[in-house]
């Protein structure tokens, strides 16, 4: 897919309370978020002067591996590995860039039940965030 807006810049994009729709692994891993997810307005992609949400969007872990998967819930603590994680509801909570790293902390849910929390790690050369659009104000955006 092309798309109309790509960046590389971490600390100006949030991926807080937005839901993970689906995962493709490859030699990238990618997270795409139907509901898309928020952009700041000091984005070099953001002329808005406003912090926006965009449409269906979509985040690209660039030479990813999967490095760990941990799922905390009431039946106690799972390892979580990377072909199961379709099946999980997931919602970011925090997405934090390191180094040559990411790691995401989620709400975790599966067939809508069995609530947990859940952490991953991955490592990665480069985080790409790409959208086609921006189709309302950010929730924070005052």
């Amino acid at each position: 897919m092309d798309w109309s807006f790509v960046s590389d810049d971490c600390g100006s994009v949030s991926l807080h309370d937005c839901e993970i729709s689906r995962w493709a692994f490859g030699k990238d891993i990618i997270c795409e978020f139907d509901d898309g997810f928020d952009v700041f307005a000091d984005n070099p992609q953001n002329d808005t002067g406003r912090h926006k949400r965009t449409g269906k969007s979509e985040v690209v872990l660039k030479g990813a591996a999967y490095v760990s998967g941990e799922l905390y819930s009431d039946g106690g603590t799972k390892t979580l590995a990377m072909e199961n994680l379709s099946e999980q509801e997931l919602w970011v909570l925090d997405f934090r860039r390191l180094i040559n790293s990411v790691t995401l902390a989620c709400d975790a849910f599966k067939d809508n039940k069995d609530a947990g929390f859940c952490t991953l790690e991955f490592m990665c050369a480069e985080v790409l965030y790409r959208w086609n659009e921006f189709t309302e104000d950010a929730w924070f955006q005052e």
